[in-house]
């Protein structure tokens, strides 16, 4: 039976037989190395010579700050229709009295709850939980 390491190697040799690059020598480096101090010189020249890229960041800095606008003006629409929403809204209810050890209980059981909620957060972030959740995915 093959093995996936095997499986690999074939393929790996097929494919260094089907493409043939040709070998390059330091004038292929030469050129590539002039081709990039050429733009590198030419660069700074094209940016000074059009304004079109400095419209361009004015443009997406007035985008970026009626963005911010935006998501302002909704979070306080938001807010405010909330706020006259719930404003009105008493709850009767009666609380059950507890007694004192079932008070302690309940509250041990839900610290704990919630320590346990926070280490199973935790570990989920961690290598082991990325692991365990890219095998269940």
């Amino acid at each position: 039976m093959n093995t996936k390491h095997e499986i690999e190697a074939r393929l790996d040799r097929s494919l260094a037989r089907q493409v043939r690059a040709p070998r390059l020598d330091r004038r292929f480096d030469g050129s590539v190395w002039a081709r990039i101090e050429a733009a590198q010189g030419a660069q700074p020249v094209a940016a000074a010579g059009t304004s079109a890229s400095a419209s361009t960041v004015r443009a997406s800095r007035w985008l970026f700050v009626s963005n911010v606008a935006g998501y302002l003006v909704s979070a306080l629409l938001v807010v405010y229709f909330a706020a006259r929403m719930l404003g009105g809204v008493d709850i009767e209810m009666p609380v059950p009295s507890l007694s004192p050890e079932q008070s302690a209980m309940t509250q041990q059981i839900i610290s704990w709850g919630f320590t346990i909620g926070a280490l199973a957060f935790g570990l989920m972030l961690s290598p082991l939980g990325r692991r365990l959740r890219s095998e269940f995915s």
